[in-house]
């Protein structure tokens, strides 16, 4: 896995948002051909005036505030089915406000690392705003209080472009800038803040990281137990004690690359012996 990772995320952002390719004209309405009646794996707004597919947190909202039931068996499957492959390698890789963050961390500045502990607030987030406030309020919460990449996927371009837009401009427009001016001026100091602390998606597909497919492995006997990892590692994770698996690690494989001994591998699970 030595392919650049920065050309794949911006290449997969490029397809999740390619709609000026199919006649989309400046970004002053939303792009509605068919393709956006399906899922885009990343954190991508349905609003963004190019993304030619939804953003499956915000489809997840809606369907608990309007769907049958509260519940989507496509959504279920879409999320068993990319988590169950994957895993977080979504984040790392395919999503476009992961990309974002991690060029702005390119910026030279000092750095910092976030407690483990801030990331509990992604709990906060899925539980209270994802879950409760649709099912309750019937309202998309994260997506209308809270989201920074909805904010400037849709938000800011929509509003720009079209003025009968900017004359509904309120109070929740601009503390949802400020929310989006905390997370990119964080990304500067901080390893991509708001997936650590804020990303309900990223904590669903976390959850997936203990079993999905596609995963990183260790191989004990070559360790030399040098640290290497641990170092490599932009969230603060042991590779080396197991904690690959853990719903935090992005799936970035830097820690795979500063392994000299390449007892760190990223491929299929291995089966158990005998199977």
């Amino acid at each position: 896995m030595r392919f650049p990772r920065i050309i794949v995320q911006i290449l997969a952002a490029l397809a999740s948002n390619c709609a000026f390719l199919l006649g989309q004209p400046l970004p002053g309405a939303i792009y509605q051909g068919a393709l956006k009646r399906g899922c885009l794996p990343g954190l991508n707004c349905y609003a963004c005036p190019y993304a030619i597919g939804a953003c499956p947190l915000g489809s997840l909202q809606y369907f608990l505030a309007w769907g049958r039931y509260h519940f989507s068996v496509y959504l279920a499957g879409f999320f068993l089915l990319l988590g169950g492959l994957l895993g977080r390698f979504i984040c790392g890789w395919l999503c476009p406000f992961g990309l974002i963050q991690d060029i702005l961390h390119r910026i030279p500045s000092p750095k910092f690392n976030l407690p483990r502990k801030v990331g509990l607030l992604r709990w906060a987030w899925l539980l209270g705003l994802v879950v409760l406030v649709p099912l309750i309020l019937k309202k998309p919460g994260f997506c209308a209080w809270v989201c920074p990449a909805g904010t400037l996927e849709g938000g800011i371009p929509l509003p720009t472009f079209d003025p009968g837009l900017r004359q509904l401009i309120g109070g929740i427009f601009f503390l949802k800038l400020g929310i989006l001016a905390v997370f990119l001026l964080g990304s500067i100091c901080v390893y991509r803040p708001f997936c650590q602390a804020a990303c309900p998606l990223g904590l669903i597909y976390g959850f997936f990281n203990r079993i999905s497919v596609l995963t990183i492995s260790l191989d004990r006997k070559d360790c030399r137990s040098c640290g290497l990892c641990r170092q490599a590692c932009p969230v603060n994770l042991d590779p080396q004690a197991g904690e690959f698996e853990r719903g935090e690690c992005l799936r970035c494989l830097r820690c795979v690359r500063a392994c000299p001994t390449s007892c760190l591998r990223f491929g299929a699970r291995a089966r158990p012996p005998g199977d």
